[in-house]
């Protein structure tokens, strides 16, 4: 379990990361596309792992927008399609990390990892 929480870490690390410059000299465009795709190849083993962040969520964001009464029968069936898709999402950006999607190697899910906020909210 210990290994696990370390890999987690280092892969999510390894994703936030993005340097312009390395040892004082502009990254070529090889070396921008190596890391766009460990970017995507960490996002993607990051939302395998953490897929399952998505019921909490959906409850909380559900009893927020709707009311208390909602986080049961609105928020964990929520939460269990959206774990079903965040941890597809993290399949498919790990097993295709070398093909850009879109000619983009971004992120297909807003957000891109359970614990940030969407890019569309205030």
């Amino acid at each position: 379990m210990r290994w696990l929480f370390i890999l987690l870490l280092v892969l999510s690390a390894t994703g936030t990361l993005r340097a312009e410059t390395v040892a004082g000299h502009d990254l070529s465009d090889t070396e921008e596309v190596v890391q766009d795709m460990s970017s995507k190849l960490s996002r993607g083993v990051v939302n395998i792992l953490t897929g399952w962040g998505e019921i909490p969520r959906q409850m909380i964001i559900s009893g927020r927008d709707k009311g208390w009464w909602a986080v049961l029968p609105v928020g964990i069936p929520a939460g269990a399609i959206m774990t079903v898709a965040r941890t597809g999402t993290g399949v498919f950006e790990t097993a295709l990390f070398i093909v850009p999607i879109n000619d983009s190697y971004g992120p297909i899910m807003n957000p891109a990892f359970v614990w940030q906020k969407r890019a569309d909210t205030p």
